[in-house]
């Protein structure tokens, strides 16, 4: 293909409240899916969030008691005080967590909640970045959670919203390749004997495997032979693969597993 690929852009907002008792992980941002029937390099976008902040609402203790400096106090002392505000007063916390497809939740900061008549507000992305933006690629999720630092959950009208904008793009194939005109659903049964999952086919423009299983990873190879621990790995929960017009292959492929597992996908011409 020699028409050079396009690359489309759009912004999304983010919008994420927590009120009284909220103490499950929320998903703050992860990048949108595509359409399942724009054939990409990727199933989802990839984002640049450019703006997050985070509003505080907090009534439910007592209020923070803004530290009284000396004219002449020094920097040191100023940042000394400026931390015990915000560290060692009555205070609700936040936490921040950042996940990708191989990483499990992962903390990367925390945020105290204080009690500051009527509320304030705290710029987020300097947290993630020195950047202009904090970029994520397609399989980065950010999460929040409110967690307790000794004074318990938020309570009675506490609130704590959270917003901002992201910039996703995603990079097409040229407009005048030949469209999809349908797909045939498989279902596998995969065990530690190698077998043929898809035979050849001269007009496959597109297949995407998964793993259903939970507990093992699956094993793929381009060909009529897998071996364990070998080839393309499929993670468990979840793990997929996809050939495009990226990395167009129309061979056999086979797939292999230590312990019975479970492969979904499509095949599309």
């Amino acid at each position: 293909m020699t028409e050079l690929q396009q690359t489309y852009s759009r912004t999304q907002q983010i919008l994420t409240a927590f009120s009284q008792g909220d103490s499950a992980m929320r998903i703050i941002y992860q990048p949108s899916a595509t359409s399942p029937y724009d054939r990409v390099s990727t199933l989802r976008f990839y984002g640049f969030i450019t703006s997050l902040r985070m509003k505080v609402d907090i009534d439910s203790i007592v209020e923070a008691d803004m530290p009284n400096l000396d004219a002449d106090a020094s920097r040191t002392e100023r940042l000394v005080a400026l931390r015990d505000m915000e560290w060692k007063a009555p205070r609700k916390q936040i936490s921040f967590f950042i996940r990708t497809a191989r990483v499990d939740w992962q903390p990367i900061f925390d945020v105290s909640l204080l009690n500051r008549l009527p509320y304030y507000q705290v710029n987020l992305l300097p947290y993630f970045t020195d950047n202009i933006s904090f970029d994520t690629s397609n399989d980065c999720l950010i999460g929040a959670q409110i967690t307790s630092a000794g004074y318990g959950l938020l309570e009675g009208t506490d609130r704590v919203t959270i917003y901002g904008s992201v910039r996703e793009e995603v990079t097409t194939l040229p407009t005048d390749a030949k469209e999809i005109s349908f797909a045939t659903p498989f279902n596998w049964d995969i065990s530690d004997t190698s077998q043929v999952i898809l035979n050849a086919n001269p007009n496959r423009q597109q297949a995407t495997l998964v793993n259903r299983s939970l507990v093992e990873e699956v094993f793929i190879n381009y060909g009529h032979s897998a071996e364990i621990g070998k080839g393309i790995t499929l993670m468990r929960g979840g793990g997929s693969y996809e050939i495009n017009l990226q990395n167009l292959y129309r061979g056999a492929i086979s797939a292999i597993s230590e312990n019975p597992a479970t492969l979904t996908g499509i095949e599309a011409v």
